[in-house]
């Protein structure tokens, strides 16, 4: 009986693996690095010198800091599942950055400020930055892109106050 146990483990580990294969690009994702805490709210982030808030209309938001360096927000918004990430470190967003500058598909204005916002199947990406802060909201779920640029716009809004 064990050595059944083994082998159907075996077996579902090596296919979960064979998807990593996949001859489609993909957007880099950005690993979570640990550890991952919640919060209790908005008001935790100033340890990691963040300033973010949920949008207008969120729903079910639950709030992290991350390594003691990124403050994350992830919410719900019309059963699109959303998260928002704020972080004084460059490597939160500089690379995904780059990537969506590359790989665009719409973009975000907000003032004189362009966001692009790269889309790969149901995943959109986009990120930006000001003053010393890097940006980034993203999510999984299949969402219309006027409505993901109307959200980037929103919250970059609210991260670009003096300028906009």
């Amino acid at each position: 009986m064990r050595k059944l146990c083994l082998l159907l483990g075996m077996l579902v580990l090596l296919g979960g693996c064979s998807s990593l294969n996949d001859s489609e690009p993909e957007i880099k994702r950005e690993e979570i690095p640990d550890p991952l805490v919640e919060v209790e709210g908005t008001q935790a982030f100033a340890r990691v010198g963040a300033d973010i808030e949920a949008p207008v209309g969120a729903e079910n938001a639950r709030y992290y800091i991350i390594s003691e360096r990124i403050a994350e927000i992830q919410f719900s918004q019309n059963g699109v599942e959303y998260c928002y990430r704020a972080s004084q470190d460059e490597e939160s967003g500089e690379n995904s950055q780059e990537n969506a500058r590359e790989q665009e598909s719409v973009q975000a204005v907000v003032g004189d400020v362009s966001i692009p916002i790269q889309t790969q199947g149901d995943r959109h990406l986009a990120v930006w930055r000001w003053g010393s802060m890097c940006y980034r909201l993203e999510s999984d779920d299949p969402v219309d892109e006027g409505i993901m640029k109307a959200l980037v716009e929103e919250l970059a809004r609210e991260t670009m106050p003096a300028q906009i």
